[in-house]
């Protein structure tokens, strides 16, 4: 029986058309599924109970099960989630003022060993089909089923998205088609630590998505040092990328940074960073470092942070200082590891 949530629009039409159902079905069937967000076929009401027989004898539309979910007294929750062949991903929802945001893995484990990354740790198991990555929204729209306002939809949990470059892409296309979720493009960030040619290829592809990259590091030895991917895929080459191509871009890149206490956290780092992206238009998330006793850094003080978000404000860049929601249940950036 095939998992419905990894066939497209496209398959799913070609396989109707195949099995003499209506034309039109495809159509309903993506409503039940993404719009809705209903299950189990019995209730799909406006399609016949022999077509419905059919798609329940050859569909399993079953979501990826819930092992637990974890909350904080903010309202952040973390999902603990089971996939088919048993291995385990997170995912987020994080309540916001006026919206909710889902942050949602594209891998199981990570292949790119960061070294201040939980999910480094893990190693690396495998991409996710697309449907393991739609199917953790719907999970998470199951939490605030009656919610109608604005989502969030950030690729930022387990994994490198564009190292699962052909499921981000039917999971993305799921994900703002009108006929499916109908998510406002506008509304989605995938987060890279910069493999160059699948962003090249992404950006093309679907442009007003927003991009955040992960720079992490004010040179080229420390971002080495610090994320392996980088003696492979240079900095500058990337910086050079966004450079070049600004006024082909829709949305500002996101520059994502996180301060390690007496690693990266210093006003001549600072003054390196404003001067590695001059010519970007930009805004600069600054991440005071979250803790996990696994790994030996440390987070910096409050007015080390502000200091070093200061300079960078001074040198008339956008800076945003995030204390990343969801610690105590190790749900912030860069905790997702997978945990019982």
């Amino acid at each position: 029986m095939k998992w419905i949530y990894d066939l497209s629009y496209e398959m799913l039409k070609t396989e109707f058309a195949g099995a003499n159902l209506k034309k039109f079905t495809t159509d309903q069937v993506f409503q039940w599924l993404y719009f809705k967000n209903i299950q189990d076929v019995n209730l799909w009401s406006n399609i016949s109970k022999t077509d419905r027989q059919f798609l329940e004898s050859n569909y399993n539309t079953s979501l990826i099960g819930v092992v637990r979910a974890t909350g904080d007294e903010h309202g952040t929750r973390k999902f603990l989630l089971e996939l088919h062949d048993k291995l385990r991903i997170e995912a987020v929802l994080i309540p916001e003022k006026h919206h909710f945001t889902f942050c949602i893995s594209t891998q199981a484990g990570c292949p790119l060993a960061c070294r201040f990354c939980a999910t480094g740790l893990l190693g690396f198991k495998r991409n996710l089909t697309a449907g393991e990555i739609i199917s953790q929204i719907l999970v998470l729209k199951n939490e605030i089923r009656y919610y109608t306002g604005k989502l969030n939809i950030v690729l930022m949990g387990m994994g490198e998205p564009l190292l699962n470059y052909e499921n981000l892409e039917q999971a993305l296309k799921i994900m703002t088609s009108a006929k499916a979720m109908n998510i406002s493009p506008r509304n989605i960030t995938i987060s890279t630590s910069g493999i160059l040619e699948p962003l090249k290829r992404f950006e093309k592809t679907f442009p007003r998505v927003k991009i955040s990259f992960s720079l992490n590091a004010s040179d080229d030895l420390m971002r080495e040092t610090l994320m392996p991917i980088s003696k492979k895929e240079k900095l500058a080459d990337i910086l050079d990328y966004f450079r070049d191509t600004k006024l082909d871009r829709i949305h500002r890149i996101t520059f994502e940074y996180v301060l390690l206490k007496g690693v990266n956290d210093s006003t001549q780092d600072a003054r390196k960073v404003a001067a590695l992206l001059r010519g970007i238009p930009c805004k600069i998330n600054v991440i005071p470092y979250n803790r996990n006793e696994s790994l030996p850094f440390k987070t910096p003080s409050e007015q080390e942070v502000n200091a070093f978000a200061d300079y960078l404000h001074e040198k008339g860049y956008t800076v945003i200082v995030r204390w990343s929601k969801g610690k105590e249940i190790r749900s912030a950036c860069g905790q997702l590891a997978g945990e019982e």
